[in-house]
């Protein structure tokens, strides 16, 4: 059957980087030279995703060679993701720790030649390509900056372990866990990081400790986090992945799909709300800040605005989500595992 979704309207305006066309021909160049996709189809189906016109909306005021920079972590990302998300061993949790045992030392930075050995080829690759990648963002930076831009990709890591016991177990989570386990698998906290880098501006430690900074990135992050379950909600029931927001509040509400997508939407306009709060309430803060503070600040204001619309407007041209079919009767009781703390509905 055809699900037909609901999606949210965001307050700000989606602009794209003047570079967009250069930042799409530089991924595709270096997709292939570090060999993260595979030539012929692969290299085809990775293309019309369209992923370097995604770092164009969602980093429209990155400098140029930065720009580029973030083309290739959008294409690194999304192409590591699938490894996991769209393939069996993604469920299996012996496969998962071994690709966190292999990535995380170059996540972290470390150079040593006794890195544990990867489950696959593709694998390899992938965190050959990341170690290349995390040079050349982290040696722009200032330590601090780097220290907290790699906590918060050493999360999203480990989240792929949750992952995979909800996937394995085919036990749904309850809306608060799921919320919560959501904001480290979207890797948007590492997102809000490279906003920064993009600029070249940092926010300092002590600003983002701020309740109103902390407010502006969380809202954001739920906001786009559930967007991308929106529009991936076909794709990722078809495949029987469990963690999405619309699989979660179908299970919980005992509500049919198209019911608990509009309540996303609701929860994602609250979010939204939550956000502009925030944003009124960092401006007035940056009155009072140093003019460096204050332009750090506000870039990552407009930056999250940038992030919420230009992952939308992306979402609706790329190939990605194209297909809204989803299975039906029994084999979507299947795809969407148990109910909460209970057997199949």
């Amino acid at each position: 059957m055809e699900l037909t979704l609901p999606l949210p309207e965001f307050p700000f305006p989606s602009v794209i980087s003047p570079y967009a066309a250069q930042a799409e021909e530089h991924l595709r160049g270096w997709a292939r030279s570090r060999r993260i996709v595979a030539p012929g189809a692969a290299a085809d189906a990775f293309d019309s995703m369209l992923f370097g016109r995604f770092a164009a909306r969602v980093y429209a005021d990155a400098e140029y060679g930065r720009l580029l920079t973030l083309a290739d972590w959008t294409g690194w990302i999304f192409a590591f993701d699938d490894l996991l998300d769209d393939t069996p061993e993604g469920r299996d949790a012996g496969f998962v720790e071994r690709v966190i045992a292999c990535m995380e030392p170059v996540c972290r930075g470390r150079r040593t030649l006794r890195r544990p050995p990867a489950p696959s080829r593709e694998v390899a690759r992938s965190r050959d390509a990341l170690a290349r990648l995390r040079r050349r963002i982290t040696r722009a930076m200032p330590a601090e900056w780097n220290a907290r831009f790699t906590r918060n990709v050493v999360d999203f890591l480990h989240s792929y372990r949750r992952q995979a016991s909800v996937n394995g177990s085919r036990a749904v989570l309850d809306e608060a866990a799921y919320s919560a386990h959501r904001s480290s698998t979207v890797a948007m906290y590492t997102g809000a990081d490279l906003i920064e880098y993009g600029t070249g501006r940092p926010v300092p430690e002590h600003l983002l400790a701020r309740p109103e900074v902390a407010a502006l990135r969380e809202s954001a992050v739920n906001a786009i986090g559930w967007t991308n379950d929106l529009f991936s909600a076909p794709k990722e029931i078809s495949v029987g992945d469990l963690c999405n927001y619309v699989t979660v509040l179908h299970r919980q509400l005992g509500v049919p799909l198209e019911e608990a997508a509009r309540e996303v939407v609701v929860r994602i306009d609250a979010e939204v709300k939550r956000f502009c709060e925030a944003a009124a309430a960092v401006r007035d803060l940056c009155r009072g800040l140093p003019d460096d503070q204050a332009r750090a600040l506000l870039g990552t204001v407009d930056g999250l605005g940038h992030w919420m619309a230009g992952h939308a407007a992306w979402s609706r041209e790329t190939g990605r989500y194209r297909s809204h079919a989803v299975p039906d009767g029994r084999e979507l009781l299947e795809a969407t595992g148990r109910a909460p703390g209970g057997p199949h509905a």
